[in-house]
């Protein structure tokens, strides 16, 4: 099997991950709804709360897509959640967040430690405001939620509350045309399968939404097998598990293979599964045109644009 891999150097806790795939709060777009010379007035999942205009100590609760997109607004946030501190993805420069105090988003965080950071505002995803409490947090600082169904809606949604609208909205923008020329290039007809292999030799494949890189081959037309319409699927938040007796489902002309080393016995079970014969009869697998991708190695919507490279790239082999 000729396998395409990226360095694989994100590392997170498998419960926790899965757990932040899960979450069921109901979350909405952040919008800005006024504004003052000093002051934002931001409406968001959790109701309506005044930021200031510029904030100076800020606290980062989205792990590294947050943080990406800070650092991309031109913000070094004090404190950011991140899968673990001493592993931060390639497309974060450590230059980048020197001197930012990093907490791994798989133990719980000392809100006393984040209240004496004294920080002017703290943003993050629902999930993890949520998990932290909203209540508390407001009390430190104004406490403000993003609520976009991907990396590219979270960034824009962060810019704007920043103030940078104008940014996002040209950055998008370039965002799009570079998709839509992917797309023109790829033609019609480019199919796919998505799967990740958990330790255990656990089989998920993965169908849409909130997974980025199913989402983002659903952008460039791919289309994919199994697309989640198939019978007997459970899908549940674009993910389904499978028994080894149903790898036939992986029939795409590509398979993007989405992995973790730092994921304790994944390493084992993708070496298991890989060596099943169920394994070898799948279509991608026999023509060699399996990609390996770090499932959490593309922070951000810079890591979007990555992403988008090195897709295009593999499904022009």
């Amino acid at each position: 099997m000729r396998i395409h891999s990226r360095i694989l150097i994100s590392l997170a806790l498998l419960g926790l991950l899965l757990a932040a795939c899960g979450g069921n709060i109901e979350t909405k777009p952040l919008v800005v709804i006024g504004e003052t010379a000093t002051t934002r007035t931001i409406e968001h999942t959790f109701g309506i709360t005044e930021i200031p205009a510029n904030p100076q100590r800020v606290i980062a609760l989205g792990e590294e897509g947050m943080l990406a997109d800070l650092l991309d607004a031109g913000i070094t946030p004090v404190a950011s959640i991140v899968n673990l501190p001493e592993h931060l993805p390639a497309f974060i420069n450590p230059e980048e967040v020197a001197g930012v105090e990093l907490y791994s988003s798989s133990t719980n965080t000392s809100v006393e430690r984040l209240a004496a950071l004294e920080p002017d505002l703290i943003i993050g995803t629902a999930f993890f405001i949520d998990q932290i409490g909203y209540e508390t947090l407001s009390q430190m600082a104004p406490t403000i939620a993003v609520g976009g169904s991907d990396e590219v809606e979270n960034y824009a949604q962060t810019l704007t509350a920043l103030g940078l609208a104008e940014q996002a909205a040209s950055d998008l923008a370039a965002f799009d045309a570079a998709v839509a020329a992917a797309r023109s290039q790829l033609g019609s007809g480019a199919n796919a399968s998505v799967v990740v292999i958990y330790p255990g030799e656990s089989v998920a494949v993965l169908t849409d939404r909130p997974r980025t890189v199913p989402w983002l081959l659903r952008e460039l037309g791919v289309t994919l097998h199994p697309d989640g319409s198939e019978e007997g699927l459970n899908v549940r938040t674009g993910r389904a598990f499978i028994s080894l007796e149903r790898l036939d489902l992986l029939s795409g002309d590509h398979l993007f293979l989405l992995q973790s080393d730092g994921v304790e016995g994944e390493a084992e079970s993708v070496a298991e599964i890989s060596a099943n014969p169920l394994w070898q009869q799948i279509p991608a697998v026999q023509a060699g045109k399996v990609t390996v991708l770090d499932r959490l190695g593309y922070p951000g919507f810079r890591g979007m644009n990555a992403l988008l490279q090195d897709l295009v790239e593999a499904l022009s082999q």
